[in-house]
């Protein structure tokens, strides 16, 4: 096989376009084309189904699409063992992460390593936690952080925070007089769920589930900022962890209320692929989180 040709198929098949891969590519469409006609050729079956501009992989396109995957992931890994030998002054950190971890825990972190290591190079993507798993047993990035994380093969899983998930209502809502929340008040309360997928929300559903309470989910929303707007309005009622809320508590936008009988707590992890290189780029990450000293939700009054 011609690297080049795979190289060239495997910007096609992520963008699913011939001219978009010639521009990250720099070269022409037309030799994209000629390239893509080659492997074809070579492998004597078809890889692309081509209607106008519209491009879709073909059954052999797809596994063909894995093996590229990841075959340039290891490619890339050994860039950065190489970088690595090198020293530590330069380089990239890829970190894929769930939507409440990612905008309530891990900004600070960020903010800290990047003035301790202002030449590294630090790339975020905000996903539901099914997507992160998926970039990191992909090897398409380095570091996952994710809520309620269950074992998965070849990822390694450290647990990192915890937080207690509390009710929210508006504060006019009849139940703002309760000092703790019994679960079984949910049933057939008009509730406002994040999107499934979401640790959060499986979390809810798994203890919902235990108490045997039915409830009627009439929204799902993508972000918890979605939800705390919609719970303000009047819209439902929703079960978001502590930190989510904090100032809009303390402004009196919401109500939130302590689960009564035992705490439900959210614990946030920090994954990676078992047999990703550690470069002293994630070692360093790594420890700071490990090493994250702010106060532990779980200390004291949530508010």
């Amino acid at each position: 096989m011609d690297l080049n040709q795979f190289w060239v198929f495997y910007h096609v098949a992520k963008f699913k376009s011939f001219s978009l891969a010639a521009d990250a590519l720099f070269v022409t469409r037309p030799l994209i084309s000629i390239r893509i006609r080659q492997l074809e050729e070579t492998y004597k079956i078809r890889l692309f189904e081509r209607s106008g501009r519209k491009v879709e992989l073909t059954n052999a396109g797809e596994v063909l699409f894995e093996y590229a995957d990841r075959a340039f992931s290891i490619i890339k890994d050994a860039n950065s063992h190489m970088e690595d030998m090198k020293g530590f002054r330069f380089g990239k950190l890829k970190i894929s992460s769930g939507l409440t971890v990612g905008t309530y825990y891990l900004p600070p972190l960020l903010a800290a390593f990047q003035q301790k290591y202002p030449n590294i190079e630090i790339q975020m993507k905000v996903k539901n936690k099914k997507e992160v798993i998926d970039d990191i047993l992909s090897f398409r990035d380095d570091l996952g952080f994710v809520g309620n994380m269950e074992p998965v093969d070849n990822l390694v899983m450290t647990s990192l925070w915890k937080e207690e998930l509390v009710v929210i209502v508006p504060p006019s809502h009849e139940f703002t007089e309760l000092k703790t929340f019994p679960l079984s008040k949910l049933n057939e309360q008009p509730l406002i769920l994040r999107e499934k997928g979401s640790g959060t929300r499986e979390l809810i559903e798994k203890k919902l589930r235990k108490e045997q309470i039915s409830v009627r989910v009439v929204m799902e929303l993508g972000s918890d900022e979605a939800i705390k707007r919609a719970v303000e309005v009047g819209l439902g009622m929703s079960i978001v962890p502590t930190g989510v809320v904090k100032k809009e508590v303390r402004r009196g936008l919401i109500k939130a209320i302590r689960i009564s009988k035992e705490k439900v707590l959210l614990t946030y992890s920090m994954i990676y692929h078992k047999d990703k290189y550690i470069s002293h780029i994630i070692k360093a990450f790594i420890n700071m989180a490990l090493e994250d000293s702010r106060p532990d939700p779980l200390c004291g009054k949530p508010y």
